[in-house]
């Protein structure tokens, strides 16, 4: 007799058959499974897209640069014309007025101390809008503002956090910036130091301090809560740098120069061999001559090397320079 297919039976059953499966069950499973299919996708696609839509948000700097008037033509003049552009918002601050760099003026401030407390002040009362992290600088630092923007990304300007090159004390353990090398302070530790270090002098000197300004610096933050953050990268190399690029990359620091002994003695991570690693995503250091930032600039900004990789393993990279 011929057996003719049932739609009751999809299978064979017992030894030779299966179980019965009623069709519907079937098409009802396989369509649960499209749908399933279906919602990853769009989930994929929905959570790529809100990705690709919302990149991490970019931290808008201030940079705020120290110049006198003696120095307007021969240092500031070429920062102006560098790295300062690469800020979101810049500002020279000065004792005399210039044409071209249009500085806020602070005449008969002589204490280094004093001026410190008023640029930050004038910096909240003017830009304070303008920004979410303000960088304290000098008109002989340079600056790489996009490696700046990419280690702030990690922090929000919320926080009571500060960075620069880390210092300690050697009397009282107080840890502060070395003031040579830019110091960073998100928007709300710089609103907590002049709405409540500024005003009490309790918390915060308003006397002269002399050679002290950035210990000065570092304790009224300290009192208010705001934080030293820790600027090295994830090796433990340094980007806030103290003095100039021949001294870091494959020179020395030396005890007898007194600048040199002063960071020896204080600085807040160990120092080996008489030197520092250097980050490969390194933020600010020292100009010995002016000329030098125009080649920086172009080397750093304009030139392409062909064949050259995109993106460097800078682990390996560093496992293999320690001493740089």
């Amino acid at each position: 007799m011929v057996r003719h297919f049932s739609t009751r039976r999809l299978f064979l059953g017992g030894k030779n058959k299966c179980a019965v499966l009623n069709s519907s069950l079937l098409l009802g499973v396989i369509f649960f499974l499209l749908f399933l299919l279906y919602q990853r996708d769009a989930t994929t696609s929905t959570s790529t897209s809100d990705i690709l839509a919302t990149p991490p948000p970019r931290p808008r700097i201030v940079c705020v640069i120290v110049t006198f008037a003696y120095r307007h033509e021969y240092a500031a003049i070429h920062i102006q014309k560098t790295w300062a552009r690469h800020c979101d918002h810049y500002l020279f601050v000065s004792d005399n007025v210039h044409v071209v760099l249009e500085p806020a003026v602070f005449q008969n401030i002589w204490d280094k101390w004093q001026r410190i407390r008023a640029h930050l002040k004038y910096t909240y009362m003017k830009h304070f809008h303008q920004g979410d992290w303000f960088l304290y600088a000098n008109d002989d630092n340079y600056v790489f503002v996009e490696n700046l923007r990419h280690m702030l990304q990690s922090y929000s300007p919320e926080e009571l956090i500060y960075f620069g090159c880390k210092l300690r004390s050697s009397r009282e353990g107080l840890v502060y910036m070395f003031d040579g090398s830019g110091i960073v302070l998100s928007a709300a530790s710089l609103k907590r130091f002049v709405l409540e270090a500024l005003t009490d002098e309790n918390l915060c000197s308003s006397q002269n301090r002399g050679g002290e300004a950035a210990q000065e610096l570092g304790r009224c933050l300290s009192n208010v809560n705001v934080v030293a953050g820790d600027s090295r990268d994830e090796w433990h190399r340094h980007r806030f740098l103290p003095f100039e690029t021949s001294i870091h990359l494959g020179g020395q620091m030396n005890s007898s120069i007194e600048l040199h002994r002063y960071f020896l003695e204080r600085s807040y991570y160990p120092v080996t061999d008489m030197n520092l690693p250097v980050s490969l995503r390194s933020i600010c250091f020292h100009l010995m001559s002016m000329p030098l930032a125009y080649n920086l600039f172009y080397f750093t900004q304009n030139v392409q090397i062909f064949g050259a990789p995109q993106e460097w393993d800078s682990e390996n990279w560093g496992l293999e320079n320690q001493n740089l």
